[in-house]
């Protein structure tokens, strides 16, 4: 298959279900609240239990997996960092949360899914963990300064990781009816999650039109180049290389909405960042995948 026709037939589905949310917010108001709770408490760990079972794990590519997710995350909030010094603002936290943590799951799930199998999608739920630890810790530590390190402890998704490798490293069968159940509800997560997106982005206004297109170039941009220097100077290759490249590049985290909402911080930056980081993303993702495949 030709990479494009692949790339086409890799992307349109996903931004499909994504836009028939879109759709869906214009006849139908709704309170998300009660969907992200699924996601968060019921169909994610389920989806990270049986990604982390169906494929076996090699320890290395967990650590540089979980390494560049790190670097990506520091190495981003430095360009950001210096951005907001060279401006002379003062209050950067909704930048930082936008340029740091990238959509890891609403979008890369599926593509990583398509392009790469049940492998790409396994690799891509270890990067989503790393990730989703630091949203939770440090994440929350940048919106409101102090308890950070506790919020990740109140989620399933830790739990659920602990299981899921201690299965997988030590060869233990989970019973057939429990791995079913897991499966049936892990199947949910990632249409919940782009309709979801897509509902979101019809219900969101762009303002701060400066910081924001800075914020999406720091976050997609620069996320891209840092993942490129990481995985050349660790030679990474492979399947590992691909979707680190491809994850790292994604746009703002949705989440992060959420947290700026709730901490009363630059909510509508915040709101703002995603939104255009995304739309951005309907250009940047296809050709990366052109790059990558």
């Amino acid at each position: 298959m030709p990479v494009l026709l692949k790339v086409l037939t890799v992307v349109a589905p996903v931004f499909a279900i994504i836009g028939l949310g879109y759709i869906f917010a214009r006849f139908r108001t709704i309170s998300l609240k009660p969907v992200v709770d699924i996601l968060l408490y019921l169909t994610i760990p389920a989806l990270v239990i049986t990604s982390l079972t169906d494929t076996k794990i090699i320890p290395n590519e967990l650590l540089l997996l979980t390494i560049a997710a790190c670097g990506v995350v520091f190495g981003t909030g430095l360009l950001t960092f210096i951005y907001l010094k060279a401006t002379g603002k003062q209050d950067g936290r909704g930048m930082y949360l936008t340029t740091m943590f990238m959509n890891c799951a609403n979008i890369p799930f599926p593509i990583a899914l398509l392009a790469f199998g049940q492998e790409g999608l396994s690799l891509t739920v270890l990067y989503y963990i790393a990730i989703s630890i630091l949203v939770y810790s440090l994440g929350i530590y940048i919106a409101k300064g102090k308890g950070g390190l506790t919020e990740i402890f109140k989620l399933p998704l830790i739990y659920a990781t602990v299981l899921g490798l201690g299965v997988n490293f030590s060869g233990i069968e989970l019973p057939g009816v429990f791995m079913t159940t897991m499966k049936m509800l892990g199947a949910a997560t990632i249409p919940l999650m782009q309709i979801s997106l897509g509902y979101q982005l019809r219900n969101t206004k762009i303002t701060h039109l400066k910081d924001s297109v800075v914020a999406s170039a720091i976050r997609i941009g620069g996320g891209l180049c840092i993942a490129w220097l990481i995985v050349t100077l660790l030679g990474i290759e492979g399947l590992p290389r691909q979707i680190i490249i491809l994850t790292s590049a994604m746009p703002s985290a949705v989440i992060t909405f959420v947290m700026s909402y709730r901490y009363n911080v630059q909510s509508e930056l915040v709101a703002s960042t995603v939104a255009m980081s995304t739309i951005i993303s309907l250009i940047t993702i296809p050709l990366i995948l052109f790059l990558i495949l």
